[in-house]
C-alpha cells in the first residue's frame, strides 16, 4: 500500500523539477536573446531611443520606393569615447571634430562629438545637472563653428567647501568672490560660489 502511494508523488515530483528545469533554462536564454536583438551597428531609418549614430549614408533604402535619397544612419549604443554624430542622454562630450561622416547634404561638412561619461575634474563641452564647475577654459576644441573658440567647463562633483561657478540644487553658499574663472567673456569678471550643503 506504502508503494502505490508513492508513485504517484514520485510522478508529481519528476514533474515538478522537469517544469523547474524548463523555466530555469529560460530564464538563463533571456539575456542571450537581449544580445542577440542589440542593434548596436545596424543600419537603420530613424535612430530609436538608447541608441546614436556614428555616419550616415544618403541612398534610396528609406525613401519609400522614391527615386530621391534619404539618410539610413549605422547605430551605435553610446559608450565613454565613441564619436558620434549626436550626444547621449547621460553622456556629455569633450571635443568636436568636423568631417563628411554624419552629414546629410554632400560635400558639407558637419560635426561628430566624442562621447564621455561625467567624472570629476572632466574638461568638456556641456554642463551636466550631476555636476558643477570650478573654472572655464578657452579653445577651439568646444566650437559649433569651425576656428572660432569657445569656452569648456572644468566639471566638478559638487561638495561643501568647493568654490563654483553655479550652485547646483541642494546646495547653497557661504561666501562670494568675483574673479575671471568662470567668466564667460574674456576679461570680465563673474561671481564664484562657496558651496555649502
Amino acid at each position: 500500500m506504502p508503494a502505490a502511494h508513492t508513485r504517484p508523488v514520485r510522478l508529481v515530483l519528476a514533474a515538478l523539477a522537469a517544469l523547474v528545469l524548463l523555466l530555469s533554462g529560460a530564464v538563463a536564454a533571456t539575456p542571450a536573446q537581449a544580445t542577440t536583438s542589440s542593434l548596436d551597428g545596424a543600419w537603420a531609418c530613424d535612430v530609436p531611443a538608447g541608441y546614436v549614430y556614428d555616419q550616415v549614408s544618403m541612398n534610396r533604402s528609406c525613401s519609400g520606393g522614391g527615386s530621391w535619397n534619404s539618410p539610413q544612419f549605422h547605430l551605435r549604443t553610446p559608450v565613454d569615447g565613441l564619436t558620434a554624430c549626436k550626444s547621449a542622454p547621460g553622456f556629455v562630450y569633450d571635443a568636436i571634430t568636423w568631417g563628411s561622416a554624419c552629414s546629410q547634404i554632400s560635400g558639407v561638412t558637419s560635426n561628430q562629438y566624442h562621447l564621455r561619461k561625467p567624472y570629476d575634474g572632466l574638461t568638456a563641452c556641456m554642463g551636466t545637472p550631476d555636476f558643477t564647475y570650478d573654472y572655464l577654459t578657452w579653445g577651439t576644441a568646444c566650437s559649433l563653428t569651425q576656428g572660432v573658440q569657445s569656452n569648456a567647463f572644468h566639471l566638478r562633483k559638487p561638495v561643501s567647501g568647493l568654490w563654483a561657478c553655479d550652485v547646483p540644487s541642494g546646495f547653497t553658499y557661504s561666501q562670494t568672490t568675483q574673479n575671471y574663472d568662470c567668466s564667460t567673456y574674456r576679461g570680465a569678471t563673474s561671481t564664484k560660489f562657496l558651496l555649502l550643503g
